[in-house]
């Protein structure tokens, strides 16, 4: 409760009980709702006759859809269908944006909601059945590794700024150190705690205060090293390919460092294809396609756009490999 009241209280909004929202704008024309079992997913197709390879979008902690419509746009271009996955949505957005039939917690999020995904595309016959992929970002790519260390039937995997562990959780009815992000057959997944994480939420409330999320990360992996090896996600069991993007300079968590250990865990397994894009100077926001943004303040550095310069064409190089074949 107290990570998610300061999150609340730094960014300087009210928390409410989450209204009923709208998803967000279509990302195509032909965009239809998944259905009850995954509140607010929706599918797309690019245009064109299917059978269509597919991508399982799932954005980070920034909750709701916009993470998954964000992405969506640029791989219907590429001749992919989408099914986005919103699977959280905190209460710190705003109110019509809050999607009221998703948990308010990163609270013991279930991994199954990816096969449930993955059998929604399966029954659909504009969808290639052996060319359904994975991509996840921060959170998300957390998500889809853990997901698909057990689950089989994906063509590809892609996380960027990924984690090699599972982390902590949060939320309104959680208390600091005692819930995990994920868990698989109804159990919590072991995971490594923060160690103060609310104290760093505290300096979003102070002006010109330097933010780094990854501190108390860092700090709590340290305090706990018995803890990871349990938390650790077990890369060497994904058979399919990976890709993982991180960098160095990542303020949020060291998606460089966690990368890096993704990339040698699944080396020590003879057979597994990895492709590991890692950038010493850039930060976190390495899901963009190289392009500088020209709305809003946040612009991203020299290093970071460089860095998406690179991993935008190789992603799309590797998914067209493994999904279609190219």
């Amino acid at each position: 409760m107290a990570y998610f009241k300061a999150f609340v209280a730094a960014l300087g909004l009210a928390f409410c009980a989450p209204a009923v929202a709208d998803p967000g704008p279509p990302v195509a024309p032909n965009e239809v709702m998944v259905g009850d079992e995954l509140p607010y997913a929706f599918f797309a197709t690019p245009g064109g006759d299917g059978p269509f390879p597919a991508l399982i979008l799932l954005g980070g902690s920034e909750g709701g859809d916009r993470g998954s419509r964000g992405s969506a746009p640029q791989f219907l271009e590429q001749g992919y269908a989408v099914l986005g996955l919103p699977y959280y949505s905190p209460g710190y957005l705003p109110a019509d944006r809050q999607l009221s039939d998703l948990p308010a917690g990163f609270d013991s999020i279930p991994l199954e909601k990816l096969a449930i995904a993955r059998d929604w595309l399966r029954e659909r016959d504009d969808i290639k059945e052996d060319g359904i992929g994975l991509y996840g970002v921060s959170k998300g790519a957390e998500f889809v590794l853990a997901g698909a260390s057990r689950i089989d039937g994906f063509a590809a995997v892609v996380a960027i700024v990924p984690s090699d562990v599972i982390w902590e959780g949060w939320g309104p009815n959680a208390t600091p150190g005692e819930v995990s992000s994920f868990s698989w057959e109804g159990k919590a997944l072991p995971f490594v705690p923060y160690l103060g994480m609310e104290e760093e939420f505290k300096k979003y409330a102070i002006p010109g205060a330097t933010v780094r999320l990854r501190t108390p990360q860092d700090a709590g992996r340290r305090a706990n090293p018995e803890r990871v090896p349990a938390a650790r996600i077990r890369v060497e069991n994904i058979d399919e390919p990976v890709l993982v993007a991180g960098g160095d300079a990542d303020d949020v968590w060291s998606s460089g460092a966690m990368a890096q250990n993704i990339s040698e865990r699944r080396a020590a397994t003879d057979g597994l294809e990895t492709v590991a894009l890692i950038y010493p100077e850039a930060g976190h926001a390495l899901s963009g396609n190289g392009v500088q943004r020209t709305e809003g303040e946040f612009r991203y550095d020299d290093a970071t756009l460089k860095a998406q310069q690179e991993i935008w064409p190789a992603t799309l190089a590797f998914l067209a490999r493994h999904l279609k074949g190219e």
